[in-house]
């Protein structure tokens, strides 16, 4: 992600219908509905620009985590109540654990590979507290992912506009998506370009993963917009 994107990545995905209040309010009832500790302190792992975060925030002591310097920035700029830090999803380590650890919008998909997935949902399973529930939207899967197609949205914001054209394409259990901008204000018009690398894994590996971390997990079918989710349980007779 490029400083110039990351800076309109939620006027683009707002363009095209992403509904992050109502995708909030469901993260909460999953939540309340699964976490069996007494606690309200939840993690934000691939956190992007921190709109769920803030909309979370509401009903939890909220914390935000992700990779990606330009978009932390960005987080950072809008809600700064918020604890926004860097860190790698596969093996960050935090001083302390979390009631409820979640990971939206496909963002496990840049792990890239199965060994990475594992040490991601290990990882994070690590952050939950005994009866603490990890929450994580896969990417597509293997059989889901369609290259070839192309894709264009349209930003339409005061004196800014920006086309966003996107062409997927796959490299062995890889997804990728170029995306190619151009980015207009007063002071003209500039293009730019950057290259997404998600890895498709099959909802069996996603079912391995969490198992191999020491967490129960339940597979909806529909989870937040139609991608589906995973639940993790962390028992509570564990530390």
């Amino acid at each position: 992600m490029t400083s110039n994107t990351a800076r309109y990545y939620d006027d683009i995905y707002a363009a095209n219908g992403k509904d992050y209040h109502a995708e909030a309010d469901i993260v909460h009832k999953f939540v309340q509905q699964y976490k069996k500790s007494r606690g309200n302190i939840l993690l934000d792992v691939g956190c992007g620009t921190g709109v769920h975060a803030n909309l979370l925030s509401k009903h939890y002591r909220v914390e935000g985590l992700d990779i990606d310097r330009d978009m932390l920035a960005v987080a950072r700029g809008n809600f700064p109540r918020i604890r926004f830090q860097q860190g790698d999803m596969a093996d960050f380590k935090l001083s302390r654990k979390f009631d409820a650890v979640v990971c939206l919008f496909s963002a496990v998909g840049y792990v890239k590979t199965k060994s990475r997935l594992w040490k991601a949902i290990k990882t994070m399973g690590q952050h939950l507290l005994p009866g603490g529930v990890l929450l994580v939207e896969p990417w597509f899967a293997p059989d889901e992912w369609h290259p070839g197609r192309v894709y264009v949205t349209q930003v339409d914001k005061g004196d800014s506009k920006i086309i966003r054209m996107s062409h997927s394409s796959q490299r062995g259990k890889v997804s990728v998506i170029e995306f190619q901008y151009l980015i207009g204000t007063p002071k003209g018009i500039k293009p730019d370009k950057e290259i997404l690398e998600l890895g498709l894994f099959t909802k069996q590996e996603y079912l391995d993963a969490f198992h191999s971390a020491g967490l129960n997990v339940i597979h909806d079918a529909k989870g937040l917009d139609g991608r589906g989710l995973y639940i993790g349980l962390k028992p509570l007779d564990t530390k």
